[in-house]
């Protein structure tokens, strides 16, 4: 299997590492995820204030997660270019397209099909019925353009930390 096939399978499954973190925090601690919605939603929200302790646990949670899905990103270079002597660029390319499979995705799949086309009742914040940012495909191209900029932010620096251990650690 070639390297490129490979980075987009690791890709897929990040998405879905992705996808199950943002499910979890959206049913148990939606108030993490509501700068993620567009200004009408946000603004008509009616979500109840957490408590020390839901607020404790949402941030626990969100740590956890990181931790997964970051140490998930740095792993997929590391064994992919373990044994094979590798320059800079192919290491933050491999991670540059895992990063970009998951923003695809989440426009894709999340934000439009199941956001802006679906708009299941289940997704939608208490006191937002009717919003018409669940219907706003603009909104979350803007964020998948954000997401270029985080991804290959996020491909430089964790492909730099994984030629930095491989090269002076592992080859």
């Amino acid at each position: 299997m070639g390297t490129i096939t490979f980075a987009l399978l690791e890709g897929l499954v990040w998405s879905a590492l992705w996808i199950a973190m943002l499910l979890l925090m959206f049913f148990n601690f939606p108030w993490l995820l509501i700068h993620d919605y567009p200004a009408d939603a946000r603004k008509a929200a009616k979500l109840p204030k957490p408590t020390a302790l839901q607020r404790r646990n949402g941030w626990l949670f969100t740590a956890i997660c990181y931790v997964v899905l970051l140490g998930t990103l740095m792993g997929a270079g590391l064994v992919q270019y373990r044994f094979n002597p590798t320059a800079f660029g192919y290491i933050f390319l491999h991670l540059w397209l895992i990063c970009m499979m998951w923003n695809v995705v989440d426009l894709l799949i999340f934000d439009w099909l199941i956001f802006c086309t679906i708009t299941p009742k289940s997704f939608i914040l208490p006191g937002t019925e009717g919003c018409k940012g669940y219907k706003d495909y603009k909104f979350h191209v803007i964020g998948f353009l954000k997401g270029l900029v985080y991804m290959t932010l996020m491909a430089l620096i964790f492909g730099g930390l994984d030629f930095i251990i491989l090269k002076f650690l592992i080859w």
